[in-house]
């Protein structure tokens, strides 16, 4: 189970990060056009990806958190 948690919680960080990279590389080709709703757009995808990233090293802790418990009570 926790090793569940903490691959969901990996997946989610890549899957942010990916979305940053695409939204970063679109404001990139952008830059010097007059789009400017292009850019929005890719400014609100960098927040989400962002959100994305810190849910997900939320998960991470718990699940960091649940392991090490587990491990405390077997010992």
């Amino acid at each position: 189970m926790s090793d569940a948690i903490l691959q969901a919680g990996l997946q989610g960080v890549q899957g942010g990060l990916d979305q940053f990279g695409r939204a970063a590389s679109q404001i990139a080709s952008t830059a010097s056009l007059t789009n400017n709703i292009s850019t929005i757009d890719s400014l609100v995808a960098i927040k989400q990806a962002q959100q994305t990233v810190e849910a997900s090293a939320k998960v991470i802790s718990v699940a960091d958190t649940l392991i090490g418990t587990l491990i405390d009570e077997r010992a």
